[in-house]
């Protein structure tokens, strides 16, 4: 539980730093400052940034103000000027420097790419060092086995806005932080985490919660979690192996698949069901079921 727990604090770190990176893009934020808005000592800070990166807080700024330009570009007909001055760059001229160092190319070549080619390199381009290592090392069974679960009854705690990785930590530290205070018996319990997963963009999610059942006790009522039921729904499941940081891979992935095969997306939430305990569980062997609600 400690682990977890303190796994959480440093994500929640993270999830400050780079909410204070976002807000100052156009800005020059030292490192002490970025530091500061973490929580975390600025020597610590750069430590716990490159782990959770591969890439330092500086690097990580840079190529975040070339993928908001991408993003401009793609979006609007501001002049290279306009667009630089508007992510931070001083000049027309460091902000092309800049971006072809980040792209291999130059702002201008970039709007001659088809709206297909520009989105694919801003998808890329949005990952952080670390995360592409992940992908790359990914795997998973893509045949998707068709299931119907019913209703349930779960004890849920929310958190909306950022990434999944930054709010289900956020969410699943709520609910650790409920159980230390239980009297329930969860041994027959079913974890779970339910959320709007974008198929366009995975890796957002608007509204997440951490949740659990209790098939002892449906009348429970737990100190700040939510009491609500989760209706019965269709589904495709994939089955995941290895850490929760791909679990928005998995959904990617799934996503993919639900649209080459043809399966008609479902207005509901997406579900990741895990199967095995993480404090007693090695990484490598955490089952998870990865769930994509269809019609």
């Amino acid at each position: 539980m400690t682990t977890i727990m303190n796994e959480n604090f440093r994500n929640q770190q993270m999830s400050r730093a780079f909410d204070f990176l976002e807000n100052n893009l156009s800005q020059k934020p030292t490192l002490s400052e970025i530091a500061k808005a973490s929580g975390a000592s600025q020597f610590h800070f750069i430590r716990i940034f490159h782990s959770y990166t591969g890439e330092t807080p500086f690097y990580y700024l840079r190529r975040e103000r070339v993928v908001k330009s991408l993003q401009t570009l793609s979006e609007t007909e501001d002049s290279i000027t306009e667009v630089a001055l508007s992510v931070g760059f001083e000049t027309s001229s460091s902000f092309n420097k800049a971006f072809k160092k980040v792209t291999n190319i130059a702002p201008s070549e970039f709007r001659n790419l088809g709206k297909e080619q520009r989105d694919k390199l801003i998808y890329s381009l949005s990952m952080t060092a670390k995360t592409k290592e992940i992908v790359m090392n990914f795997t998973m069974n893509l045949e998707p086995e068709e299931i119907t679960r019913e209703s349930v009854t779960i004890y849920a705690s929310q958190a909306v806005g950022g990434e999944f990785k930054d709010i289900a930590h956020e969410a699943w530290d709520k609910i650790i932080k409920a159980m230390d205070g239980m009297n329930e018996d969860l041994s027959q319990s079913e974890f779970l985490g339910v959320g709007s997963m974008a198929a366009e963009d995975t890796k957002k999610v608007c509204d997440y919660k951490a949740a659990f059942t209790i098939p002892t006790n449906k009348d429970a009522d737990i100190s700040g979690l939510q009491k609500e039921v989760l209706p019965g729904q269709k589904y495709i499941k994939f089955l995941l192996e290895g850490s929760y940081e791909n679990i928005w891979i998995a959904f990617d992935k799934g996503f993919e698949v639900a649209f080459d095969k043809g399966y008609e997306l479902a207005e509901a939430p997406c579900v990741e069901v895990y199967l095995n305990d993480p404090m007693v569980t090695p990484v490598d062997e955490l089952l998870t079921n990865i769930l994509i609600p269809i019609k």
